[in-house]
């Protein structure tokens, strides 16, 4: 493995860890109901940042996707009709998609399905 194939290798390694630990927050938040939105709002932010910078477009704009629905529930104090299942579900696309990058194995289809959840509402 040349140079830069073992520093890509370990971005995207150093990626799927902070994902897990960024996901489980925000997952932990919705499932106890907390209305810390901020906090959710700024990890999605925080993962999508990342992932543009290791070359997961899709990651990145799924983590997009939750951090607007995370914005508008600060401003509005609450989660809009049955969103925080759909934003949890992506959570969890997205650590497993991060993982699936780590391993140089292929998107989990669950990516895909959180991309159309969230775009179609």
């Amino acid at each position: 493995m040349n140079e830069k194939a073992a520093t890509e290798e370990g971005l995207l390694q150093s990626f799927a860890e902070e994902a897990k630990r960024r996901c489980d927050v925000i997952s932990a938040g919705l499932a106890t109901g907390s209305s810390d939105f901020e906090t959710m709002r700024a990890e999605a932010h925080a993962l999508k940042g990342t992932a543009s910078v290791v070359g997961l477009r899709r990651l990145a704009e799924l983590a997009g996707l939750m951090e607007s629905d995370l914005a508008e529930a600060k401003k509005t104090g609450t989660i809009r009709g049955g969103r925080d299942h759909q934003i949890a579900d992506a959570a969890k696309a997205l650590a497993e998609g991060s993982a699936a990058a780590a391993k140089g194995e292929e998107e989990p289809p669950d990516v895909g399905r959180s991309l159309a959840q969230l775009f179609s509402a």
